[in-house]
């Protein structure tokens, strides 16, 4: 069995139905998982990936799928792409999953930085209000944008419920990284962005969602049939074990700032259940090592 902070996000497993993704997931040793509650475009460039069909499913059918997840010791719950975020918090809250991710927005091309947290925040803070209501915290992932615009979006809430969700991989998302030509120069800095944003945010990270980056000519794309990403770029949601963050460096500045919550392996490799085993076996010895 693997550590119980270690979550696999069920969308690893694409084509899978939901009850055959939940039970390669215990059979693979996992001890916690995360899910998104349904909704549209429940895919990825493996294809479709099972939700928890929250909207449609009867109560008969939510009830079998909770006694099913009260086996696992931690759940999590990634939001819809849709706009029905009192339904992601009662998807989390029926499923008793302690914390839930939302997508902390991005400021648009012309909008100042106060037109953006004066846009945001009243938003988060209305989730907030509802989510801990529920007894439920909210991360709020990074997207993109600048990177210290999602800085000082987390510093500026103040909310006791919300938080960061620090998506490790999608860092390289951060103008601060994708500007850079270079990609050993990009390498670095993705690096150094997310030890920076972990050193700053400190309690206020509720959450990791884990993964590798890879550079785009070391991929073989032969099996994947959706790809999304465009040559010169630094792949996201490779195997944690290969690839160009340093987690052996990232565990030695979680450890610094006392982080304590979940790690969401959140992968999109055709090898679906060995590169997950591999990726949570991987995470263990390092959870293992840093002794927290």
């Amino acid at each position: 069995m693997f550590d119980e902070r270690i979550a696999l996000g069920l969308p690893s497993l694409a084509d899978y139905g939901l009850f055959e993704a939940i039970s390669i997931a215990k059979k693979l040793g996992f001890q916690s998982v995360m899910a998104f509650p349904g909704g549209p475009k429940a895919r990825h460039s493996l294809g479709t990936f099972a939700t928890l069909n929250f909207y449609e499913a009867d109560e008969d059918e939510r009830k079998r799928l909770r006694d099913s997840l009260c086996e696992f010791k931690h759940v999590s719950i990634h939001q819809s792409w849709d706009t029905k975020w009192q339904r992601w918090i009662d998807c989390a809250s029926y499923f008793r999953a302690e914390i839930i991710t939302v997508h902390a927005g991005k400021r648009t091309q012309g909008e100042s930085m106060e037109q953006f947290l004066g846009r945001q925040l009243p938003f988060l803070s209305k989730i907030g209000d509802y989510a801990q209501s529920k007894g439920i915290k909210v991360g709020l992932e990074n997207e993109g944008g600048r990177c210290f615009e999602y800085e000082s979006l987390i510093n500026t809430i103040k909310h006791p419920a919300v938080g960061a969700t620090i998506d490790v991989g999608h860092c390289s998302y951060f103008e601060e990284v994708k500007s850079i030509a270079d990609l050993d120069e990009r390498v670095k800095q993705i690096n150094k962005i997310i030890h920076q944003l972990l050193r700053r945010l400190r309690t206020k990270v509720y959450h990791l969602h884990v993964h590798n980056v890879q550079r785009y000519d070391a991929i073989d794309f032969s099996n994947i049939p959706h790809p999304y990403w465009e040559p010169g770029s630094l792949v996201d949601h490779r195997c944690i074990a290969e690839g160009e963050i340093d987690f052996v460096q990232l565990f030695v500045v979680l450890r610094e700032i006392g982080y304590c919550g979940l790690f969401d392996i959140e992968l999109e490799e055709p090898q679906r259940e060995e590169k997950a085993f591999k990726s949570a076996e991987y995470l263990t010895k390092l959870l293992q090592s840093s002794s927290y």
